[in-house]
C-alpha cells in the first residue's frame, strides 16, 4: 500500500532525530550554558535528557513505521508526542537565553520547526485520508 506522504514524513523525522540529537547532546555535555528554573538542578534536567530523548525518539520512529503500515491513527498519536521532543526546546528562553555559540541556537530553532512540521503533517495526513474517503 502507497501511503501518501511517507517521503515527507521520512523527511521530517530524520531532521528531527538528527536535529535534536545535535541538541540534547549539547545541552547534557554543556548543561551550565542553557539557563535552568532554580528549582531543576543540572543533574535532573541532564537525567531527564537520557531517559527521554531515546524514549521519545523510538515513539516517533515507531510513529514512521506505523504510517508506512497504513497504521494511521496510532501513527499520529505518536508523532505528535515525538513533536514534543523539538517543541520543548523552545521552553530554553522561558528563564533566560542559553548562552551557546550561534550554531547552537540553530539546533534549538530546527527542533521546533520539526515540531511544528510533524504537527503539520499530522493533519495534513488526517484532511488527505478523510478527503480521500469521501472522494470514493
Amino acid at each position: 500500500m502507497d501511503i501518501p506522504g511517507t517521503a515527507a514524513l521520512r523527511a521530517i523525522v530524520a531532521g528531527s532525530v538528527i536535529s535534536t540529537a545535535l541538541h540534547y547532546t549539547h545541552n547534557y555535555l554543556k548543561i551550565e550554558q542553557y539557563p535552568q528554573p532554580s528549582s531543576i538542578s543540572n543533574a535532573t534536567t541532564q537525567l531527564a535528557i537520557v531517559i527521554l530523548w531515546p524514549l521519545l525518539t523510538a515513539i516517533g520512529l515507531t510513529g514512521y513505521i506505523l504510517y508506512t503500515r497504513g497504521r494511521l491513527w496510532g501513527a499520529r498519536a505518536c508523532l505528535l508526542v515525538y513533536s514534543l521532543t523539538g517543541l520543548v526546546t523552545l521552553a530554553h528562553f522561558m528563564v533566560g537565553v542559553p548562552d551557546v555559540p550561534w550554531y547552537w541556537f540553530i539546533t534549538i530553532f530546527t527542533d521546533a520547526l520539526a515540531g511544528l512540521a510533524l504537527w503539520a503533517f499530522v493533519f495534513w495526513s488526517a484532511i488527505n485520508e478523510r478527503t480521500r474517503a469521501t472522494a470514493a
